[in-house]
């Protein structure tokens, strides 16, 4: 159209551009952040820093740091808070070319322009005093707001005690009008009783000034207007305002907490007391049913016992019937041959005849009298009809009467050596002794070979006698000997060998009697060592 300018969008913008940053009245900038050199400042921000011309400081590496717009030191700050928030403010003082210092509020934001990086920084120029003004000003709104809506006492007095501040919270508590207590002295809201002692704590604190609690380990008290006392918690600070030092107290009153304290501690006392109740209930209920699960369990022990007593009687009986008809069957059929042969020899001529075959059947009544005896003795052990009767004596004729009495049945070649050592009179049963020893050396004698030596010794040894029986003949294997002293047991190796499995177990008994113990050393076709040892404690063996 004739007369009207034509002009293009970007020519538009770049000169809108050049008018905002030549007229504006702040320091825009641009910065390439490879080396912080300027790639554009304004005029205006020039003379910030105290040139004339902005183009003598285009594409400066390196300008002076004191004039700088962004220091050295800001620069991993600076990026940080980009990368996260993408701007950075501050305040930040600067110093012109001319050493003279101003402070500037200092905006940076990063851009992108043909692939290069850059900062776009803005400063502003800031009248320090107003500004310090400004803020005290701000400052003092939010200290009254925190004074204003506080939830809590605040109280500040001079270092004569004189109350200069009272917040509305505190003013409300001690039911004051404001006019009514600022300037007066603080002894005002103290109880009487407590004013001088509170006097002495009030100069002591203002020689040693420091924050710090009070009222930890104690109760403290303050009165309202109209005389009313109540519990309160105090902590104490200093400020100090030219050379005045004043003191700030922050103060809650914990009368609601005290009553809460004291129904709590009657509440616990009240729940003491009921679980007192409740665990001597519980305690007595316990102690019966202890004692009915006692009673319980020792019934069912005893039931068992008897159960078991009544089991073992059973297999003692089967254990006894079935050794008794064994033991019983070969003496018993030597007497009816040797006593149906004897009536065949009638003439004179046959009496050696006659004597051979009596001998055999005193030798085997013998031999069922020795069962029998075994069986009663077994029988009054378990029923405790056995009692001891110590008499003083001599071991080695008690030994001696024991060995020819059982000359008849030593075999062929055998021989019984007796070694008596040390003091012979003892105190024991001499009867029960004599069926130890017999038993013993009966098993030597049955276990041993023909022409074998058995050694009976005895040996003193302070209040200790020791019995031994040692014989070479087939051995008792270590399994068997686990089980040598119960009733009815055989050992492996002696299944074809006359005998009841009781001899043993009543020389245990026997001697448990009388104090003492019995011991076996054996091996397998090496022989057996049966030692008896007994505790002397009897003055008489001493």
């Amino acid at each position: 159209m004739p007369g009207t300018a034509t002009y293009t969008q970007a020519s538009f913008q770049h000169a809108l551009l050049q008018a905002i940053s030549a007229y504006t009245p702040d320091f825009i900038a641009v910065l390439k952040q490879k080396d912080l050199s300027i790639a554009y400042i304004n005029e205006p921000g020039a003379r910030l820093f105290g040139y004339k011309l902005s183009k003598s400081l285009l594409n400066k590496s390196t300008p002076p740091k004191r004039v700088h717009p962004i220091y050295q030191t800001q620069l991993k700050k600076i990026r940080q808070t980009i990368t996260k928030k993408g701007i950075f403010v501050d305040e930040v003082q600067y110093i012109d070319e001319k050493g003279k210092s101003f402070w500037g509020r200092l905006q940076v934001n990063g851009f992108t322009a043909d692939a290069e990086k850059f900062y776009l920084v803005q400063i502003e120029k800031i009248d320090r005093a107003k500004f310090a003004e400004e803020k005290l000003v701000k400052e003092k709104k939010r200290f009254g707001a925190l004074l204003d809506y506080a939830s809590i006492a605040v109280i500040i007095v001079n270092r004569k005690q004189e109350i200069v501040l009272m917040n509305p919270y505190a003013v409300k508590l001690f039911g004051y009008k404001y006019t009514e207590i600022i300037g007066k002295k603080l002894g005002l809201l103290i109880p009487v009783k407590y004013r001088r002692q509170h006097q002495k704590h009030h100069e002591f604190y203002y020689q040693h000034p420091e924050n710090r609690p009070m009222g930890t380990g104690r109760e403290l008290t303050a009165v309202k207007k109209d005389g009313t006392e109540f519990p309160v918690e105090i902590s104490l600070g200093t400020y100090k305002i030219e050379k005045e030092i004043y003191v700030i107290a922050y103060l809650s009153d914990i009368t609601i907490r005290r009553q809460r304290e004291k129904e709590i501690v009657k509440l616990n006392s009240d729940l003491e007391q009921k679980i007192k109740v409740r665990t001597e209930e519980l305690a007595d209920t316990i102690k019966k049913l202890e004692k009915q699960v006692n009673d319980t369990e020792a019934a069912e022990k005893e039931l068992q016992r008897l159960l078991d007593r009544e089991k073992e009687l059973n297999q003692l009986k089967t254990r006894f019937v079935s050794t008794a008809s064994h033991e019983f069957r070969t003496p018993l059929s030597t007497i009816l041959s040797s006593a149906y042969l004897l009536q065949k020899y009638i003439n004179t001529e046959d009496q050696p005849k006659r004597d051979k075959h009596i001998e055999r059947i005193t030798s085997s009544v013998n031999m069922l009298t020795d069962i029998l005896n075994d069986f009663l003795s077994v029988g009054k052990i378990e029923e405790g009809k056995i009692t001891t009767k110590f008499s003083q004596f001599n071991i080695c004729e008690n030994i001696s009467e024991v060995i020819n009495e059982l000359k008849p049945v030593v075999k062929p070649g055998q021989s019984i050596i007796c070694s008596c050592n040390g003091k012979k009179d003892v105190f024991l049963d001499p009867s029960m002794l004599k069926h130890i020893i017999m038993n013993l050396l009966s098993n030597a004698i049955k276990f041993s070979r023909d022409n074998a030596t058995i050694i009976v010794d005895t040996k003193r040894k302070g209040q200790l006698l020791e019995i031994s029986v040692t014989d070479n003949g087939i051995g008792i294997s270590r399994e068997d000997q686990q089980h040598l002293f119960e009733r009815f047991f055989r050992g492996a190796n002696a299944a074809n060998i006359q005998g009841t499995g009781l001899g043993l177990h009543i020389v245990k008994k026997y001697a448990e009697l009388m104090n003492g113990t019995v011991e076996c050393r054996s091996e397998l076709e090496k022989g057996t060592s049966f030692i008896v040892t007994f505790q002397l404690n009897n003055p008489v063996n001493n």
